[in-house]
């Protein structure tokens, strides 16, 4: 398992949440949800490890890299 993030910005991931990932997602109010299954674009890279992709705001920033795939 890699350390940091092996996605770049610009790149379309695939949201693959873990259970506890999905219960952190799951309990973001005033935030659009993810969808699982679906592609998204990474608007940035935060910290090396956490994702953040187009369109989506979490309160905490983005999440960890491995609750998501390459497309």
């Amino acid at each position: 398992m890699e350390d940091t993030c092996p996605f770049k910005k610009g790149e379309t991931v695939t949201y693959r949440p873990s259970p506890k990932g999905w219960g952190l997602e799951a309990n973001s109010f005033g935030s659009d949800s993810l969808v699982p299954g679906r592609s998204y674009r990474v608007a940035e890279i935060q910290k090396d490890n956490y994702v953040l992709v187009e369109g989506y705001t979490h309160p905490a920033g983005g999440l960890y890299w491995t609750e998501f795939s390459k497309s």
